[in-house]
């Protein structure tokens, strides 16, 4: 609706002064902002102008939470929820939307429904919009978010939880400790020693929520968590140096969520977990040490989300496939003994799992005659964004001196779905890492390649239209990148799905390789001798990685020289470290493969600048 000259003069000069409330504080400029954004009216505006909070008689409110509490009294109920539970993350923490969301969850804020993550997503868009998170970093493969809370909003949102929330630091001798009473709903205990430790009792009794953090080595939960006095806790965090639980953790009955990530000493889980018979999320990533989940994970028959990427399990129980429910699983394992673990093809029970957007397959090389990998079909998997296929543990790599035929054709059968962005191939033996559906993947984005001892000549990855970042990381039998690399191609201006016309010959046709590659890195590949460059045959207006803005090359101990085309390319950023010859040759102005590279602005060589800002 158009406004009046009138209108739109009132609405300024109320404006600068709402804006100088701000006091030239740039959070509270961009609060307030983003409350305004809501306001349509004069008399909307005026309400924020003439507030009582401005001269509210709580010197905090007054002086600091005034703009705060204006744009927290304008969310919904469900909104005020879930920006206050945000206070159970410590300081400066990364926040995972999604983490947060199965927490919200857990505390039975969103509806129990298929569609309770979008209500999250929603939820978490409306007070991102409000500009109580700060610092958002997004998975450009498939959409995770992290972002932090600036610390006066996280002091705010305590402020507002006031004796429902606890914040205790534990540090040696030192120790913050505030008072855990009936009225305490949400604990968060930060552990910098081991040798001073406090116990939570009866007062405790009420909490739905205790986040553990531990900096110690080792971490006597038991000593902290008396499970038989808190059993009305919903949400249950203990990342750390965790080594063992006590089996009356099965006496939370109305736990919902349960992360016990990054616990790399913890070798069993209690039996009497698995009568968490509302459990919805559990989180086990880079548990190490942990050597198998029990078959008893069939009673978890309300389990949603189940996280294990990074652990080493030799299979998944059959007990996964009663798990009808699962929206997430992270990581399958093709398992060698088929009749003691989890069959794949039953993963069909699991009609959920195809909407997932990431997923690890592990120890495809079990896959062995085909039929395993075949059950997977990836290739319907719309949904999926993200994939890494490892073949195998990195310690059994070189136990196997041959190529082996089955990893190239296992490879084959793993064919994603095109609308894959990343892809992940790790721990492989085949010769050759060139699946016929490789250039099929037209919006492949990502490219990981980690851990082959036989491959010696890359695929033409310069065929790939979308690729923006390539991992080249310990492929040790690779002596030469070269012509074959690169995958010269031509494009006319038909080909409108991968073309890029050459700008300065718009009425010709052009060879580009790696059209849209911006981060290019090789690491520890130890054979690599020289980067070799394209050698025209055409005629044709040629561009190779015309957009590359980072190059980065680490323990490449017998690469020489550089690729010739380097010096043609846009590049922002070089790294070379721990390559001992290359880093001789591109000694600045000496060195004889220098002239590639001095057009570059920012070079590191051993984590120090040579040039820097083109100095």
């Amino acid at each position: 609706m158009e406004r009046t000259t009138e209108e739109r003069t009132e609405l300024e000069n109320i404006g600068r002064q709402i804006a100088r409330k701000s006091s030239g504080l740039p959070l509270v400029a961009k609060t307030l902002g983003s409350l305004m954004r809501f306001r349509k009216t004069i008399s909307q505006w005026e309400d924020i102008l003439c507030s009582e909070l401005w001269e509210s008689k709580d010197v905090k409110v007054r002086e600091i939470f005034a703009p705060f509490l204006l744009s927290y009294y304008d969310l919904s109920p469900l909104q005020k929820r879930c920006f206050l539970y945000c206070s159970v993350y410590p300081k400066d923490s990364n926040i995972g939307r999604d983490d947060l969301i199965e927490m919200w969850m857990s505390q039975g804020y969103l509806s129990q429904t298929i569609n309770s993550k979008k209500e999250g997503r929603d939820c978490f868009e409306s007070l991102a919009m409000r500009s109580f998170f700060q610092d958002f970093e997004e998975d450009e493969y498939y959409g995770a978010i992290t972002c932090k809370m600036h610390d006066i909003v996280h002091d705010f949102a305590q402020f507002l939880m006031g004796s429902e929330y606890v914040l205790i630091e534990v540090d040696g001798i030192e120790e913050n400790k505030k008072e855990v009473d009936e009225s305490t709903r949400h604990l968060t205990i930060v552990v910098g020693s081991e040798d001073h430790f406090l116990t939570l009792r009866h007062n405790a009794k009420n909490l739905r929520t205790i986040y553990i953090y531990a900096n110690t080595n080792k971490l006597h939960v038991d000593r902290i968590l008396l499970f038989s006095h808190l059993t009305r806790v919903r949400t249950l965090k203990l990342c750390g140096y965790i080594e063992s639980l006590l089996e009356d953790i099965g006496l939370l009955k109305h736990l919902r969520y349960l992360d016990l990530s990054v616990n790399t000493n913890l070798k069993e889980l209690p039996g009497t977990l698995f009568n968490l018979y509302n459990l919805q999320t559990l989180k086990l990533c880079y548990c190490f040490s942990l050597p198998r989940l029990p078959e008893k994970i069939a009673k978890l028959v309300n389990l949603k989300n189940l996280y294990i990427k990074g652990c080493r399990f030799e299979g998944l129980p059959k007990g996964i496939a009663k798990l009808t429910g699962l929206l997430t699983l992270d990581m399958w394992v093709v398992p060698k003994e088929r009749k003691t673990y989890f069959d794949l093809g039953d993963l069909k029970m699991l009609k959920y799992l195809q909407f997932q957007s990431f997923l690890c397959i592990q120890r495809c090389a079990n896959a062995g005659n085909l039929d395993e990998s075949e059950k997977i079909n990836l290739s319907n998997w719309q949904h999926l964004l993200d994939l890494t296929l490892r073949f195998r543990e990195t310690d059994e790599l070189y136990e196997i001196g041959e190529i082996l035929d089955d990893d190239t054709e296992i490879l084959e059968s793993l064919q994603p779905h095109p609308n894959l962005k990343a892809l992940e191939i790790s721990v492989y033996l085949g010769a050759t890492v060139s699946p016929t559906w490789m250039m099929s993947l037209t919006n492949l984005t990502s490219l990981v390649l980690i851990s082959y001892t036989k491959c010696e000549i890359l695929p033409p990855l310069g065929k790939m239209p979308s690729l923006v970042s390539l991992v080249i990381c310990c492929l040790v039998s690779l002596k030469k990148v070269g012509p074959e690399f690169l995958g010269i191609i031509e494009r006319d201006e038909e080909d409108h799905g991968t073309a890029r016309r050459d700008q300065d010959s718009p009425s010709e046709p052009c060879i580009i390789s790696f059209p849209r590659l911006k981060k290019l890195k090789f690491d520890m590949n130890v054979e690599w001798k020289e980067g070799e460059g394209y050698r025209m045959t055409t005629k044709t207006p040629t561009k190779i990685m015309p957009c590359l803005h980072s190059l980065k090359i680490t323990k490449c101990h017998n690469l020489e020289s550089l690729p010739d085309f380097l010096q043609m390319t846009p590049l922002q950023n070089l790294s070379v470290k721990k390559s001992r010859i290359l880093q001789r040759n591109v000694r600045k102005g000496t060195g004889k493969e220098w002239y590639k590279i001095s057009h570059v602005p920012n070079i590191q060589i051993n984590k120090k600048y040579v040039q820097k800002n083109g100095v």
